[in-house]
């Protein structure tokens, strides 16, 4: 038997003694965003040096022999032939090459020219026609191997619903999890690819991998009563097991949980998960055990991480902890392993990485009362998993979504732009969690909250709690011409536009309320054809929160942490009127953490209230605000004498409202009457601050779509008072900017430029 099926067949065999883990405790995450890309790009550039001339990457031309069980039928030169050339296929497709790329096209054009009569390359074979344009070819040749393998399914006795290497016998003692899995892959990639297969063969499927679930909650090669070889029970194969029932779930419990009666479950997938948490140390780990095959458990883990929406197991990172592991295991060639297990295990490795790493776009909230009680937060236990899916599918790239509790850092929650919570009852959350979400929404993060079955107590709580954690902002209902509702997916082409309350800062929406639509239940059971609005609503929402497109890897984040404390800081007063002064305060907190860790100079702000002489004396202060004010003649008055005693003023549009500009400029032209403002020459001291080398000048995608930005140069304007710069303005966007997340809708830097503009600004203004 060669290697590579050997891999495949016992897939994922992994002892559980005396294996080291990389934990969060022990050590600080090792792979960046930046290494899995180069890793990728390595991996990619080997599998491509792999590759014959003819286009395949095939161990012989032309294969022995059509092979059967026990007489080739696990080999890739009989049964499994086209099997080396798909897998190759799909982690090179996997990992964004390009489908049109003359290698890739020679590759699949020899799938399609080659028949195939094994599991394993007939459902990695699947995977390759799933991720292609659905042409009537490719169509044609996904559905004549789906035939294949649903005749070759056994149904009789113990391997009922289970596979051997080849279609055989309907019964005995010949199949295994590892054989079975590759074809419920394909089944998976033919209906998700648009084709109907009928609930009886998932119902097989479901029913079968139950029956063979250990009674602890694992899986092994075999059902527990036919285990005569002793096989052990593996993180790979318990992976697998946990896997096929979320697929089958998938695609037979759509309906459960629509009529809001509370949590759903799943014993069988929760058991399997515990025991995966139970046994998270015994993944991508040292040494290897005799039956251990990690390349093939890091693809199980990353299916049933990507499916379960679970960031750990137990106390285990599974991606930063495969992705660790991967990073140091790749050979300077830029595969891993070696022999004739060098290829497959490079496939596995850049499958784990490549859609491993795939963007958190929806984090859905569990959510506990004040008391502790858990929330109807889970009723459609597949909402936020399929929506991503959708969206993804649409934008032809790899998406996630994640489970989250209030209990986990800010850093962790704000992995994804937007959280979703969702429930049929009022919320009422601990003055702790209150807290938490106010804070992920300051920082940058979104809040989406949807009423299942149109709750009217729920929404009311979401009313209430968006009262509480911004008593300076209401809910109206999100206007049909804002650009959530016309960049993406108008909704003026909309058959039914849904109520959709927004809470706002006036520069970007906090909290965002579905009261009545009930969008979760259409989620749950993917009906994107009878509510094609309410998966292009969650697309709108999606692609606003990360500047169209510009979506972050899992683990890529803007989030800064607060550093130690600086050894001095920049003294800034912020000042308070009766507007909406300090629409972004989580800003300057980043600002303070990023100039901290790169200048070791860190930022304190204090709060100063125009009227009541608290502005005079400052050195520097910062106006901003995001809704036009008329500022009184004795708040214009001390504003001047700010200024005429030394101080800096520092002035940006928070958000880049054309009306706000013209109420500050107003605003300056009355304070500073016969000295106008000038654009600040690109070569002005101000850019140079602080030493070092200028930032490079980039504007938000708005920006740019409204006129601003056609150029590198920066378009700070100031006004010069007795030889100095006494004040800097901004007209476009810096506050919303020092957040670092990358929303639309805002004219203005982006939050890397705003934020070493804002640096720059600091360090001039304070002589430093």
């Amino acid at each position: 038997m060669t290697s590579f099926l050997r891999l495949l067949r016992t897939y994922s065999w992994v002892l559980a003694s005396g294996l080291l883990v990389l934990s969060q405790a022990s050590i600080a995450r090792a792979a960046t965003a930046e290494q899995i890309d180069q890793a990728l790009k390595r991996g990619a550039a080997a599998l491509y040096k792999l590759q014959t001339a003819t286009g395949h990457w095939e161990n012989a031309e032309q294969p022995t022999g059509p092979g059967e069980a026990g007489k080739g039928g696990h080999d890739t030169e009989a049964a499994q032939w086209t099997g080396r050339t798909a897998i190759a296929v799909y982690a090179l497709l996997a990992s964004g090459e390009d489908k049109k790329d003359p290698r890739i096209v020679k590759a699949v054009e020899f799938l399609a020219k080659n028949e195939t009569h094994g599991v394993y390359a007939l459902g990695l074979r699947c995977q390759v026609w799933m991720l292609m344009p659905q042409t009537p070819a490719i169509r044609t040749a996904l559905m004549k191997d789906v035939n294949i393998l649903k005749t070759g399914m056994k149904t009789e006795g113990l391997s009922r619903g289970m596979y051997d290497y080849v279609p055989g016998k309907a019964g005995g003692k010949s199949y295994s999890h590892s054989r079975s899995q590759y074809a419920v892959q394909g089944f998976w990639a033919a209906q998700t690819a648009g084709a109907e297969l009928p609930d009886s063969l998932w119902k097989i499927i479901d029913e079968s991998w139950k029956r063979n679930q250990g009674p602890d909650g694992g899986w092994t090669y075999k059902a527990p009563s036919d285990n005569d070889d002793n096989h052990p029970e593996t993180v790979g194969l318990t992976a697998v097991g946990v896997a096929t029932l979320f697929i089958a779930q998938d695609f037979l419990r759509s309906n459960e949980g629509i009529a809001c009666r509370g949590n759903q479950t799943n014993p069988a997938i929760e058991k399997g998960l515990a025991w995966i948490a139970t046994h998270a140390n015994d993944y991508a780990s040292h040494p290897r055990g005799s039956r251990e095959y990690p390349y093939p458990t890091l693809y199980a883990v990353e299916r049933i991480g990507m499916a379960s929406g679970l960031a750990y197991f137990g106390s285990l990172n599974w991606f930063n902890n495969g992705a660790d592991w991967a990073i140091r295991e790749q050979n300077s060639s830029g595969t891993w392993d070696r022999g004739d297990s060098e290829l497959p295990n490079t496939c596995f490795a850049m499958l784990f990485l490549s859609k491993g790493r795939a963007p958190v776009v929806i984090s859905k909230l569990k959510y506990t009362d004040a008391t502790g009680k858990e929330g109807n937060w889970n009723q459609r236990g597949r909402d936020a998993a399929n929506v991503s899916r959708w969206i993804g599918k649409t934008l032809e790239r790899d998406l996630a979504w994640q489970i989250v509790t209030l209990d986990v850092s800010i850093e962790d929650l704000l992995e994804s732009p937007i959280l979703y919570i969702s429930g049929n009852e009022p919320v009422n959350f601990s003055p702790e969690h209150k807290a938490k979400l106010k804070a992920f929404i300051e920082a940058g993060g979104m809040l989406v909250a949807n009423a299942d079955c149109g709750s009217a107590a729920f929404a009311t709580s979401i009313r209430k709690l968006g009262f509480e954690l911004f008593p300076d902002y209401e809910f109206g209902e999100l206007p049909k011409d804002d650009i959530l509702l016309t960049n993406y997916y108008p909704a003026a082409k909309w058959k039914t536009k849904p109520s959709i309350l927004r809470l706002s800062n006036g520069a970007r929406p906090f909290i965002l309320l579905l009261p009545q639509t009930d969008a979760g239940k259409s989620w749950q059971t993917y009906d994107q054809r009878g509510k094609p609005e309410l998966f292009e609503l969650a697309a709108d929402v999606v692609l606003y929160a990360v500047d169209n497109k510009k979506m972050r890897y899992r683990g890529s984040r803007f989030y800064v942490p607060e550093p130690p404390k600086a050894s001095n800081a920049i003294a800034v007063t912020r000042i308070k009127y009766p507007g909406v002064w300090d629409p972004e305060p989580a800003g300057w907190k980043r600002l303070s953490n990023v100039m901290t860790r790169t200048k070791l100079t860190g930022v304190t702000t204090t709060t100063a209230e125009l009227g009541k002489d608290q502005v005079t004396g400052a050195k520097i202060a910062h106006l901003t605000g995001t809704f036009d004010y008329k500022f009184s003649d004795a708040q214009k008055a001390e504003i001047k004498q700010f200024v005429a005693g030394g101080g800096t003023l520092i002035v940006d549009v928070a958000g880049g409202s054309g009306k706000v500009a013209t109420s500050f400029e107003g605003t300056l032209a009355d304070l500073f009457p016969g000295e106008k403002l000038e654009v600040l020459p690109p070569e002005h001291p101000l850019y140079s601050a602080g030493g070092g080398a200028k930032d490079e000048i980039a504007y938000r995608s708005y920006a740019i779509r409204n006129g601003v930005g056609q150029t590198t140069s920066p378009r700070l304007q100031g006004i010069q008072q007795n030889g100095r710069l006494a004040v800097i303005y901004s007209r476009e966007d810096l506050s919303v900017g020092l957040v670092g997340q990358e929303v639309d809708g805002v004219i203005g830097y982006t939050p890397a430029t705003a934020t070493a503009l804002m640096t720059r600004i600091l360090t001039y203004a304070a002589g430093q």
